[in-house]
């Protein structure tokens, strides 16, 4: 083992990618690891991944604590041989500058460090806003709780630390906080919070809780929805599932079978298979199809890739994969980031129809309600068929009402007759 000391820093998952939280640390100071062994958990906006070691060594110091949130490039921990020195350590801490990742490959290392700087500038570019250079020199504060402290009001040099070694935490500078000053910066009413008589609980806002709702408000906000239904005549189609389940052991829902017809429509309505931007319509050869998956964490919709090309068992293998991936959260965010049009289905769980919010930069999105019999009459006898209702959001900054209808007309010839199934 060399005397090369290492840093573990928040690594860079995707271009979207601005911040983590460090949700678990895996291993404790001092541990001996090699290569591939897991190190911390981190979470961000939609995954929850292990972070694994990429070199031989020991964990000698955690230059931050767990459950904290911290820019892409923050120094996390210091990796280094038993020879070598705390005072070395503490020197490499101090003058640690985070590495540009902005068009940088993913990695949990990195030896880039140049230019001295304290440590507490790379948790301040997640901040959002201009803060003090840093905490009086004599006060051993956490970047985090040092921003809480500027929020609040607090007097850093009045708070009574708990953290290892001294240091103040996040918690320690709530404690110090004036209630009704920290019960606005949670959000909270603290007349209501003291008086009302319902017990309740705060849940905290998750990464991924965080960014549904800031991706879903500007889509309502900036995309002006608009929605058009329709019935589709499933029969042809269910009888071919039974063919196909009937001779395999891996069965097709009827969730494979609409991203397979909803593939084959946009093939030929390039149209629809559009994302937006500022100063151009994208349209896409390829129908890379993101399919809603509800998980424990929130929602997240992993991506068949050209379903057009792909059979339908093709489709089901990739859907049930993806799925149990987006379960154990270990999507990787090439799994679920980019995507051409958007597929929800809540048939499954009793919803007639429904409709969905557009996931942006895509320009449409198609809520699948479940199957439903459908009794008409033919020469005065009941004439049993199955339907499956439809409902597409459109953006119709880029999608107009009448080439929304003409897609949907295709999708409906396509279903009935079983098209390419």
């Amino acid at each position: 083992m060399s005397k090369k000391i290492e840093p573990l820093i928040m690594p860079k998952w995707g271009i979207e990618m601005d911040e983590g939280k460090l949700t678990e640390w895996l291993i404790d100071e001092g541990t001996t690891f090699t290569k591939g062994d897991p190190l911390v958990v981190i979470e961000t906006d939609k995954i929850s991944n292990e972070v694994e070691a990429e070199v031989d060594s020991t964990l000698r110091k955690k230059v931050v604590d767990a459950d904290g949130t911290y820019a892409v490039g923050a120094l996390l921990g210091i990796f280094a041989s038993d020879d070598t020195s705390d005072e070395e350590i503490d020197e490499f801490i101090n003058s640690y500058v985070a590495p540009d990742t902005s068009f940088k490959p993913e990695s949990a290392s990195s030896t880039d460090s140049t230019t001295p700087t304290p440590a507490v500038e790379a948790d301040n570019k997640s901040s959002g806003k201009e803060l003090p250079s840093s905490p009086p020199e004599d006060v051993n504060i956490s970047p985090k709780a040092w921003e809480v402290a500027l929020e609040l009001d607090v007097d850093v040099s009045s708070v009574t630390p708990s953290g290892r070694r001294g240091r103040i935490s996040v918690q320690d500078v709530e404690q110090a906080a004036d209630p009704a000053k920290l019960a606005a910066y949670k959000g909270e009413d603290s007349s209501d919070a003291s008086q009302s008589d319902n017990p309740s609980k705060s849940i905290e806002h998750t990464s991924m809780r965080k960014v549904i709702a800031e991706r879903l408000v500007s889509s309502k906000n900036t995309a002006p929805h608009f929605y058009l239904n329709v019935d589709l005549e499933v029969d042809t189609l269910m009888d071919k599932r039974a063919s196909l389940n009937a001779d395999n052991s891996e069965k097709i829902s009827v969730n494979d079978l609409i991203i397979k017809c909803v593939a084959t429509a946009l093939k030929k309505h390039p149209e629809i298979n559009i994302n937006w931007t500022d100063s151009a319509i994208l349209q896409f050869e390829n129908a890379d199809i993101s399919v809603a998956v509800a998980t424990d964490a929130g929602l997240i919709t992993p991506i068949i890739k050209n379903a057009g090309n792909l059979s339908v068992q093709e489709i089901s293998s990739e859907m049930k994969r993806l799925s149990d991936l987006a379960h154990s959260n270990k999507l990787m965010p090439s799994d679920y980031q980019g995507g051409t049009f958007s597929i929800s289905n809540l048939g499954m769980l009793g919803i007639k129809d429904f409709t969905a919010v557009i996931n942006p930069p895509q320009c449409a999105i198609l809520a699948v309600g479940g199957l439903q019999t459908k009794v008409d009459e033919n020469d005065g006898k009941a004439v049993f068929s199955k339907i499956i209702s439809v409902t597409m959001s459109c953006d119709h900054r880029a999608i107009d009402g009448a080439v929304g209808a003409r897609f949907l007309q295709t999708l409906s010839e396509i279903v009935k007759a079983a098209e390419g199934i």
